[in-house]
């Protein structure tokens, strides 16, 4: 969300919602980098938090009953009803330490996908997007779990340098 507040700054410069509530979506992600993994955090800053996100939703909802969104640029105003509609589900890392605050990671996962998809890759089924997807996660896993050299524990690797045509 951080990306199209920012997104939203700069297209709409005389709206003050998207600076509002960038500046508490970074509260919010602040506070919960500071908790205790596994404790409960202070319900009494959470509700502030979750009350001063409703607020800077009024203070859009004004803003747009005044000046009607721009038919050029939607997406400040379509990113407003994405974050009334999903509030719980986009403030959810606020009472639970097991959900990330931003989803960096993921994104950093799905970077390889892309890049695959925008060298024209073209798959013929679902099935053998399914099939990429797995093998990316289980190379994801074996990095996670042994950071050597994981080529040494699959099966038929030989130290011997091939070119790959031994067999014929």
């Amino acid at each position: 969300m951080l990306r199209y507040l920012k997104d939203s700054i700069d297209n709409e410069l005389d709206r003050t919602w998207n600076k509002e509530m960038r500046s508490l979506l970074q509260d919010m992600i602040h506070f919960c980098n500071g908790c205790q993994p596994f404790l409960e955090p202070d319900p009494v800053k959470i509700s502030e938090l979750e009350k001063r996100y409703r607020e800077v939703l009024e203070t859009v909802r004004t803003e747009y009953g005044n000046v009607p969104a721009n038919k050029y640029y939607r997406d400040g105003y379509n990113l407003f009803l994405r974050m009334e509609k999903y509030m719980q589900n986009n403030l959810m890392f606020l009472h639970d330490s097991r959900v990330p605050a931003t989803n960096n990671e993921a994104e950093r996962r799905l970077r390889s996908y892309k890049r695959k998809q925008a060298q024209a890759v073209t798959f013929r089924s679902f099935k053998s997007i399914d099939y990429l997807c797995q093998c990316m996660s289980m190379f994801v896993l074996m990095r996670l779990e042994e950071p050597a050299n994981n080529w040494t524990e699959c099966p038929g690797y030989s130290d011997k340098k091939t070119d790959g045509f031994d067999n014929y």
